[in-house]
C-alpha cells in the first residue's frame, strides 16, 4: 500500500542508500506506516503489538506526540533507489541539560529490512544528534540479546546491563539489554558517516 510516487518527502538528512525525511500527515495517510505495529513479525522485539493500530490513531500519535515536539525528533526512513518509505528512526526524551537521548528505529517494511539501512539510519541520527544537538549520550534498549550485540559490535554502542524480566512479551517476560554510545566512542568502529 505504499503509494510511494505520490508522496512528495522533505529530505532532512540525506544519506547514501537511505535518507531522513520530515514526517507530514501525506505520509500517515498514504503509507503504510501504521499498520507496521499490527504486524506480529515487525514487532518481536518491541514493546508493541498489544493493542491494535489504526491510520485514525497515527495521524494523532503524529499530531501529539512529533509535531512541534521539543524532545522528541522522529524522521521518516526512505531507501532512495525505490523513493520507498521503509522505515521510523526516532531521538526520543532529548533532554538537553544532561545531553543525552534515546534513540529507537523500526525497518518496517519488509522488503527493505537489510541491516545496511537499518545501519546507515542510526549513523546518520547519532551523528546528528552528537553533532547539531549536541548531545553527549545516545541510549537504547532491546528483548533481543541478538540485537543488543550487534549494536554494540557494528554501531559503536557499548553494553550497559540487564534489567532482568522486565517485559512481557510473546507469551514470556524477557531481559532487557541497555546499550549505549557516548561522544568519546562515537565512530569508533567506523569511518564517520
Amino acid at each position: 500500500m505504499n503509494e510511494k510516487n505520490n508522496i512528495r518527502y522533505d529530505v532532512f538528512i540525506k544519506g547514501e542508500l537511505v535518507d531522513l525525511v520530515v514526517l507530514t500527515e501525506d505520509i500517515v495517510d498514504k503509507t503504510n506506516w501504521y499498520n507496521w505495529f499490527n504486524d506480529e513479525e515487525n514487532t518481536k522485539n518491541m514493546q508493541k503489538h498489544y493493542f491494535p493500530n489504526t491510520k485514525q490513531m497515527q495521524l494523532e500519535y503524529f499530531k501529539n506526540e512529533i509535531e512541534n515536539s521539543q524532545t522528541k525528533l522522529q524522521l521518516g526512513i526512505v531507501q532512495k533507489n525505490k523513493n520507498l518509505f521503509c522505515g521510523i528512526i526516532s531521538l526520543n526524551d532529548i533532554n538537553y541539560i544532561n545531553r543525552c537521548c534515546e534513540i529507537s528505529a523500526i525497518i518496517g517494511e519488509k522488503s527493505s529490512r537489510t541491516f545496511q539501512y537499518f545501519a546507515e539510519a542510526v549513523k546518520l541520527t547519532c551523528k546528528h544528534a552528537f553533532e547539531t544537538l549536541n548531545m553527549n549520550r545516545i541510549y537504547s534498549g532491546t528483548i533481543s540479546k541478538e540485537i543488543d550485540e550487534l549494536m554494540c559490535r557494528t554501531l559503536d554502542f557499548v553494553h550497559e546491563g540487564i534489567s532482568r524480566k522486565a517485559v512481557y512479551k510473546n507469551g514470556e517476560y524477557h531481559d532487557i539489554y541497555h546499550h549505549a554510545m557516548t561522544n568519546q566512542n562515537y565512530g569508533v568502529n567506523d569511518e564517520k558517516v
